[in-house]
């Protein structure tokens, strides 16, 4: 007693909480984010026990009773639960709950003070969930089964509040409380499954297998981290006692989805030819899907070892012209349409074996295999028809700018006792990355020669169909997690503390030229004179040409021929190192007050292909506290808060070119003939090799990408809200969210101040290889490590620069909601719920992300390079919605036909734009970057600070969805799923950029992307119980 006493004492004292007697409630609350919570409270006296007992696997959990007749059970697989309390050994009541992961369920009886037997089969269910404040939403499998939506994780989000859809040109993500598309962290069985290059969306499983889907918004524990925005935490279904098996069949036809509407040039009042003129046609554009699913689940030994299987196969058939072309564009005899065949296949197998009743262990293998097969033939504009000399080129890509990967989890928890759980986890997932090239051989460059630049008398073949950048060979990212977490109950507290750690990988990430580099023939007007083509040597002397005229360089170069060789790749292992330990005090502090109080403290680091740790951030502190207020004592009332900073790591994408080896250089050769595959023969060597940019392939400068001061991302939370059961047909509940972010990483690429610096110190420049980029905290004193001597040797300088200096500002993003929901539970065949929320997002960042141009450089992106740039800046971000509400659910007509709805109303994202700076002084002054615009020069822009540019029109969208379940064949299902009822193709993103350098775009407001048109989906299921 007097050690337990102790350490609860230490503990309280670290929380600044003070045990103020030893006849407190016992705490309620979720074990953790795969395991659920009962608990209850009876007369005292009247119970000595609680037997659990699953009625699916027939797990059982005994728990006692405490004097003041409290009791809880945790670390619960979620499932169905028949609750019996006992008094000397014999029922008294019987109850039956649901249990959900991350949740905590109240098991509720009356019983006579005289403790006289009695034996109930059931019970109502708690209304409200009073065991925390997190904030958010959980969709178990019956309830996504029944409402009209896609099977993928994003239309789960969706259903949440505080979640709106990202910029439609990223890969994947969502924006959940303001949060960019990369701020987001995902969770299968308690694995991080999110995409380790990007952050830009996540692995996924077969819909079917999908248990629980819950997505946090705000307010969630020391447990969790990696997030300014959310948590999709997903549990997989795993096998029972009775053996099971179903299949499923879907079929969205082409003949039932509607027309695309086509895209037109804006009207510009500056391009007669183009203005109002159709820019791509999509009306005949077409696709229809097809799903197979099949699943199988049962005992292999009855109470101890269950299995489940589930596969899922997807292929899509899409054909229309071509999204990388436009009416105008040259390539359209060939390349004007495309023929795609995409293939998606996901599997689960789990394996469950309780051991004891209190020792448990779960094996998960799972994958997402996503391929595409890319066709391309010609179009003609003209007839709006596609040309018959059939298919001019081919691409093959595998889990390209896609999510996928396979995962094995291993899982271990055990009861050690009443009072002590403990849980480990181990896992590790591997996302390989494959595109190839049909007739395209990866060993032969690319041939460039315009006419003007070829010589008479040959013939420049270019053999190599695929231009621009590929991935290389072997592309794949890596994850290797571990966790342990422990809880230990202790009177009115429960204690929980763990760890994690994660090592990310991106093995040969990054790109490289096709076919290894490109031969780029060329015309000197002045071969008599010497000529700078632009770029550096190795030493930092610019590359400059000699007179072409010398005997030695051959007759074709004395009337100005000659070739360049380019060659580019970023190709470049990345790493990237989280760890983090967290302890938390969950405390009753009254009979109805729950208070929980955590820390967590975590370390970041990202290395280069070398190994070399660039950015090392370690011991970043995050407090958390929340609590709840059961105001009536019966689960019926809940008032909560909860207060909290978070913090994010940088994705391994941030290493490539940046940190790590890179090439881009151009060699230039004389040449006296052509061979039959485009490439120059009798080379001599005129200069080079040269770079822009200093990219020769030698190793980077770790110490000068970083700033040694580095903070990572972090933000602030606060979170007020209510909840109340107000009848057996109604709870309502409102909340208010508050997200500041006080911290972000960029990279900053402004050598002026540094020139100022050194002016300042008479420090010499005269052998300094120049600044290209360092990650910083924009709006922050800057210290960075600079070798100034050029002499190879690594002497730093340390220079340090206030945020005066560099000119920008304090990093600005505020989140501020207000939620209202009205919901009918389950209840006389029917369920509804109505959420509506009102937001603001503003500020001058929208975090590791830029949807303005869609930059897909995360946490290195243009926005803070230089400070010209953020002149405007700060307004309404794009991820900002006012308004959304949000309404679904379902009617169960009759005992055999259920109708299900889904409707979206959401404002509309604001609209910036971008133009060049009239007045750019001695900065780049970036091509359409700046926040000046509506000039008809670039000249004479004048200020439009972001989101004054108007809004896109609000997005509106109604599923809606029939089930048929004939009772004379049971298990049968038949549904039909109508998407987009009332076909609106909202606008979701437009083209912001107003500039071409000087020159007007033609393209500015263009849309970028429309709603999906309607379509029908049928599908027919058959479940079957042995």
């Amino acid at each position: 007693m007097f050690k337990k006493t102790l350490v609860a004492r230490a503990l309280m004292l670290a929380f600044g909480a003070g045990v103020a007697s030893f006849g407190y409630t016992p705490e309620v609350m979720a074990q953790s984010n795969t395991a659920g919570t009962v608990y209850g409270k009876v007369a005292p006296g009247t119970a000595t026990t609680v037997v659990l007992k699953n009625t699916e696997t027939n797990l059982t959990r005994t728990v006692n009773v405490d004097a003041s007749g409290v009791f809880q059970a945790t670390a619960l697989p979620s499932g169905p639960y028949q609750v019996s309390l006992l008094k000397d050994g014999s029922v008294v009541k019987t109850t039956t709950v649901s249990v959900l992961s991350g949740q905590g369920v109240e098991a509720e009886f009356t019983v006579a003070s005289t403790g006289v037997q009695s034996v109930e089969v059931s019970a109502r269910r708690t209304k409200i969930d009073v065991s925390n404040a997190t904030n958010g939403v959980t969709f178990t499998a019956k309830e996504l089964d029944k409402l009209p939506m896609g099977r993928n994780v994003d239309a789960i989000i969706q259903l949440a509040p505080n979640t709106t859809r990202a910029d439609p040109r990223y890969a994947g993500g969502a924006s959940i409380g303001g949060g960019g598309a990369s701020e987001n962290a995902y969770y299968i069985n308690g694995f991080p499954v999110t995409n380790p290059l990007t952050q830009l969306g996540a692995a996924e499983l077969p819909f079917g297998a999908i248990s629980q889907a819950q997505v946090l918004t705000g307010g969630f524990g020391a447990e969790f981290g990696r997030s300014v925005g959310g948590i999709v935490n997903i549990t997989t279904k795993s096998g029972t006692n009775n053996w099971e098996a179903g299949g499923l069949v879907t079929y969205s036809p082409k003949a039932l989805r509607a027309d695309q509407i086509d895209i037109y040039f804006p009207r510009t009042g500056a391009f007669a030819s183009t203005d109002g003129t159709l820019r791509r046609y999509r009306q005949a554009n077409t696709l229809e899907n097809t799903t197979y699913s099949a699943y199988v689940g049962g005992p292999i030994i009855q109470d101890k070892l269950f299995m489940f299987a589930a596969f899922e196969g997807q292929k899509t058939n899409s054909e229309g012209t071509n999204a990388s072309n436009i009416r105008t564009s040259s390539n359209n005899n060939t390349t004007g349409w495309l023929s795609q065949e995409a293939k998606l296949t996901r599997y689960l197998g789990k394996l469950d074996w309780n051991i004891t009743d209190d020792h448990r262990l779960e094996l998960t293998l799972m994958g997402d295999l996503p391929k595409r097969d890319n066709s391309y033939s010609g179009f003609d504009y003209n007839t709006k028809s596609r040309l018959p000399t059939g298919v001019t080129s081919t691409e093959h890509y595998e889990n390209v700018g896609e999510n996928g990967g396979e995962t094995q989890i291993l899982k271990y928890t055990g009861n050690i006792t009443n009072d002590l759980v403990v849980s480990t986890l181990y896992g590790q997932s591997k996302s390989k990355h494959i595109n190839s090239f049909g007739g395209s051989n990866q060993s032969q460059y690319l041939i460039v020669a315009d006419t003007v630049n070829q010589a008479p008398g040959f013939v420049y073949n270019n053999p190599q169909p695929v231009s621009g950048n590929v991935l290389d060979n072997g592309s794949e990212d890596q994850i290797k997690s571990f966790r342990l977490d422990i809880e230990y109950k202790l009177g009115a507290h429960k204690i929980r503390a763990g760890l994690d750690n994660n090592k990310l990988s991106s093995i040969n990430a990054g790109e490289r030229s096709s076919g290894g580099g490109t031969w780029t023939y060329l015309k000197n007007p002045t071969p008599g004179k010497p000529i700078t083509p632009g770029g550096a040597d190795a030493a930092g002397n610019t590359v400059v040409l000699p007179a072409f005229t010398d005997p030695k360089y051959g007759p074709l170069a004395a009337q100005g021929y000659y070739v360049d060789k380019t060659l580019f790749t970023t190709v470049t292992n990345a790493y990237s190192d989280t760890d983090a330990q967290y302890i938390e005090d969950q405390y009753q502090a009254t009979k109805n007050l729950l208070i929980t109080a955590g820390l967590r403290r975590e370390s970041f680091s990202n290395a280069n292909g070398d190994k070399n740790k660039y950015i090392e951030q370690k011991n970043q502190i995050a407090p958390r506290l929340a609590a709840v207020w059961d105001v009536n004592g019966d689960s019926s009332t809940k008032v909560f808060g909860s207060l909290g900073r978070y913090h994010l790591q940088i994705p391994t994408h941030l290493a490539v070119r940046g940190a790590s080896r890179s090439t881009y250089t151009d060699t230039f050769y004389s040449y006296t003939g052509v061979n039959p595959d485009g490439t120059p023969s009798g080379l001599v060597q005129l200069g080079g090799p040269a770079s822009g940019n200093n990219e020769f392939g030698q190793e980077k400068d770790y110490k000068s990408v970083s700033a040694t001061n580095l903070k990572p991302t972090y933000q602030d939370e606060l979170t007020l809200g209510f909840e109340q059961a107000f009848s057996p047909n109604l709870n309502y509940g409102a909340k208010v969210t508050f997200r500041t972010l006080k911290s972000t990483i960029d990279d900053w690429c402004d050598d002026r101040p540094i020139r100022a610096w050194a002016d300042r110190n008479k420090v010499d420049l005269s052998n300094w290889g120049g600044f290209n980029c360092s990650n910083i905290n924009p709006g922050e004193d800057v210290d960075l490590l600079l070798d100034f001597t050029g002499n190879g040797k690594k002497q730093y300088t340390a220079v340090h620069l206030t945020a005066a200096e560099t000119g920008l500002p304090k990093v600005e993003r505020k989140y501020t909601a207000l939620d209202l929901f009205v919901e009918h539970p389950y209840r006389n065949g029917w369920y509804g719920k109505i959420a509506y929320t009102w937001s603001r997002s503003t500020g001058n960042t929208e975090g590791q992300t830029l949807s303005d141009v869609a930059q897909t450089d995360v946490a290195a992106t243009q926005t803070w390079d230089y400070k010209e740039l953020m002149v405007g800046a700060n307004g309404l971000l794009p991820n900002n919605r006012t308004h959304q509400i949000k309404a679904y659910g379902f009617f169960d007509l009759t005992k055999e036909i259920t109708v299900g709805g889904n409707l979206l109303l959401a404002s509309g994202r604001p609209r910036s734009c971008l133009g060049t700076d009239p007045n750019p002084g001695d900065s780049p002054n970036y091509n359409s970057a700046s926040h000046n615009c509506f000039g008809t020069t670039s000249a004479q822009n004048v200020p439009s600070p972001r989101g004054t540019a108007g809004n896109l029109e609000w997005d509106r969208r109604l599923d809606l969805n029939v089930v048929y379940k004939p009772q004379a064949f049971k298990g049968l299902s038949l549904k039909l799923d109508v998407f987009n009822v009332f076909n609106a193709q909202t606008i979701q993103a437009v083209e912001e950029r107003y500039n071409n350098r000087n020159a007007l775009r033609n393209t500015y407001a263009v849309w970028l992307s429309t709603t999906a048109p309607r379509s029908a989906k049928l599908s027919a299921e058959y479940n079957y119980k042995f």
